[in-house]
């Protein structure tokens, strides 16, 4: 009786020998999250116009990955999804679109996205990166232990430069030139500057009007620093009254495009001598000279006649001359 306690009891604890021995235990069905793509460098951010600025040169960034959750499990499994990242530092706003909970069927692989968008790419060094995490964990009574992925996300080179001609309203002459002024402002997150072979000024409407560009407009531009430079504008001396149309263009190093374009005036030099005397015969009654130049003028005309008989004086000269020709024709 004692030997068959003894074999149950061996035969009882077989089943729990075998399932404390790591070589013969099975591994428990569960869920597992991945990139679906293989992120061993930093994904770089797409540039794009920021949505929460009115200003055209501000740029937005934005990335969009893949993840899968794998279920190898007979039954559905919920996971909640957080995310986490170190965009917030530095960037003046960040959104994220990803599924707070999400459903995977039993024995399945599903796949989801997550995208994130940031702001101000501009005021953000090139170059720099920034960790996003995705948070998974079962939606459970009783407490499970989350799984995390992460990636580093690369901000990309921003190049936005801005031109401004300064139109000072002043007219070159003919057969002079004269200095404009233009402004280059570098808006981009990295050093940037003007590339000569890129650097064009054309002159609408005045064939006779060069224009040459300064040695200035090429230097380096910091992230948000703005340069002066000058180019000069030669009109030739036979050159008409008329308003041309100067248009700068180029492109930076960074290949950003870069334009602006003035209205200039261009007088001749005959439009420049006669406008004075034209506007003192306009304005004349203006001008504390204007009464004593009338009078001169009348003077002038009075000394180049003489002074005109009164009719009766006339009529009487006639009369006398003609009783005077009657009379010596009467006598012997």
């Amino acid at each position: 009786m004692f030997n068959r306690m003894i074999l149950v009891s061996i035969m009882l604890m077989l089943p729990m020998i075998s399932l404390s021995n790591p070589a013969s235990a099975q591994e428990a069905p569960s869920w597992e999250i991945g990139w679906v793509e293989e992120h061993s460098d930093a994904v770089l951010l797409n540039s794009i116009g920021d949505k929460n600025s009115n200003d055209w040169w501000d740029r937005g960034g934005t990335a969009t990955l893949e993840f899968y959750i794998e279920n190898t499990r007979v039954v559905e499994v919920t996971i909640n999804l957080e995310f986490e990242s170190d965009h917030e530092g530095e960037f003046d706003w960040v959104e994220v679109d990803l599924d707070e909970s999400v459903v995977v069927q039993g024995q399945s692989n599903k796949t989801f996205s997550i995208t994130i968008e940031v702001g101000s790419l501009n005021d953000v060094s090139e170059g720099s990166t920034h960790e996003l995490r995705v948070i998974a964990q079962e939606d459970s009574l009783f407490p499970t232990t989350p799984q995390i992925i992460d990636v580093d996300t690369q901000v990309p080179r921003v190049a936005v430069m801005t031109a401004d001609v300064v139109n000072e309203g002043v007219p070159v002459m003919a057969g002079d030139s004269m200095d404009v002024k233009v402004e280059i402002t570098n808006l981009g997150n990295k050093n940037d500057g003007l590339m000569n072979s890129e650097t064009k000024l054309t002159i609408d409407g005045c064939p006779q009007l060069d224009a040459e560009d300064d040695s200035s407009l090429f230097e380096t531009v910091e992230p948000g620093a703005t340069i002066e430079a000058i180019f000069t504008v030669s009109a030739s001396s036979s050159h008409p009254s008329k308003s041309c149309i100067v248009t700068f263009r180029s492109s930076s190093a960074g290949l950003a495009s870069v334009t602006d374009s003035i209205e200039l005036e261009v007088r001749s030099s005959s439009s420049g001598n006669g406008g004075g005397s034209n506007g003192g015969g306009n304005n004349g009654e203006n001008n504390g000279g204007g009464d004593g130049d009338d009078i001169e003028s009348d003077e002038e005309v009075r000394a180049n006649f003489l002074y005109s008989l009164s009719l009766a004086s006339s009529l009487a000269i006639i009369s006398i001359a003609a009783l005077v020709r009657r009379f010596d024709t009467n006598c012997p």
